[in-house]
């Protein structure tokens, strides 16, 4: 198990993979692909109220979950990479990614600086 956890709560050996690829705290990934991440693991994990990670993998989530907010040619290459990583992902693995990325996004690597 990886030192530098990219979440607080679990980490599985699917994590660790990703952790080794995109760094401790997924900072390799930019703020835009988490955020886009956040939906695609959203919609995957509502889906798979119905259907099992086989029937319904990561990727579809992703064309799924983004096809009406964004032009399909312009999401990221690196969240298609990230996705493909995920193949097999488990809903507490999505649940546990979402919160890494939920910190990150707020208060952590990902996020902006807002004036109020």
């Amino acid at each position: 198990m990886s030192t530098d956890l990219v979440t607080y709560y679990g980490q599985t050996n699917r994590i660790d993979q990703l952790v080794d690829k995109y760094g401790g705290y997924l900072e390799q990934i930019n703020r835009e692909t988490k955020l886009l991440l956040r939906i695609t693991l959203s919609t995957y994990i509502l889906m798979q109220q119905e259907y099992s990670p086989s029937e319904y993998p990561v990727i579809k989530a992703l064309e799924d979950g983004l096809c009406e907010l964004v032009i399909p040619d312009s999401i990221p290459q690196d969240l298609y990479d990230v996705c493909s990583q995920l193949e097999g992902l488990t809903v507490y693995e999505a649940e546990t990614l979402l919160e890494a990325l939920q910190h990150q996004i707020r208060w952590g690597n990902a996020r902006t600086v807002v004036n109020h």
